[in-house]
């Protein structure tokens, strides 16, 4: 199949932790070469866009290779467009909150609130969960920016935002809506933003149960790279099933 468009996972993907994946920039320029266009699709949501896009920049990739899509600026705009003039407290990284008030939400840091969103907090605390725990009231939504269990690293994996997610879930009781990775609402946001139809793009990222089970979900090819949270033996033992395997973006351009 030819596709149109690329959606490229970064953290396991084009880096681990503070290492660039080798490679990884000579295949984002093959594919930029061949007028396929790219945009970078990340569940991280410590680090602003523009740092990220200065990070791709020192490995080689230019600015312009690609927009990128965080969970925290599609948490923003999800709710910029349904509840924009929501209350909304935060258990999560800065750059959450500031995306949210850049967004023109109201961040609120004491009291109950119409929205909750929860993401990787490396600060969690008593403080920090007993303060989300009663930010729920009648009517209060819950909002996650993503669901995942780990997140790499150079020294091993770490615990992702799905972590404190749960936490939230034990307290309240409630069902959280997910915004990144795997909800198709990032696949949405990747394809407007290429200007493609979506069942025309391919996910390529590291790990089954977001990169390629968002995928699956939009009903889109995915690529798994061998080189962040999942592996071979992985593939056997799931029924998530990526229509590539391989051993890492290096090879992204065989597939074009």
């Amino acid at each position: 199949m030819t596709y149109s468009g690329v959606f490229v996972d970064l953290d396991g993907t084009v880096w681990r932790g503070r290492d660039p994946v080798p490679g990884a920039a000579d295949a984002v320029r093959a594919l930029r070469e061949r007028g396929v266009p790219l945009v970078f699709v990340t569940n991280n949501t410590g680090v602003r866009r523009d740092t990220f896009h200065a990070r791709l920049k020192s490995l080689g990739i230019s600015p312009d290779a690609g927009e990128v899509v965080t969970a925290a600026w599609a948490t923003a705009e999800y709710l910029a467009e349904y509840r924009p003039n929501a209350s909304v407290h935060v258990m999560g990284q800065d750059v959450v909150a500031d995306e949210l008030t850049a967004a023109g939400l109201t961040v609120s840091e004491t009291g109950q609130a119409d929205v909750v969103v929860v993401g990787y907090d490396e600060r969690v605390s008593m403080d920090r969960l007993t303060g989300a725990l009663r930010a729920f009231g009648p009517g209060t939504d819950f909002v996650a920016t993503n669901r995942d269990s780990t997140t790499p690293h150079e020294d091993g994996p770490m615990p992702g935002a799905g972590a404190f997610v749960a936490a939230v879930e034990e307290m309240t009781g409630h069902d959280p809506l997910v915004v990144g990775k795997p909800s198709t609402r990032m696949a949405d946001v990747a394809a407007d933003i290429l200007g493609v139809p979506l069942d025309e793009c391919l996910m390529v990222g590291d790990n089954l149960h977001t990169d390629v089970l968002m995928g699956d979900r939009a009903g889109i090819d995915s690529a798994l790279v061998l080189t962040g949270v999942s592996d071979r033996a992985d593939v056997e033992t799931t029924d998530i099933t990526p229509t590539h395997v391989l051993d890492s973006i290096a090879d992204l351009p065989s597939l074009f």
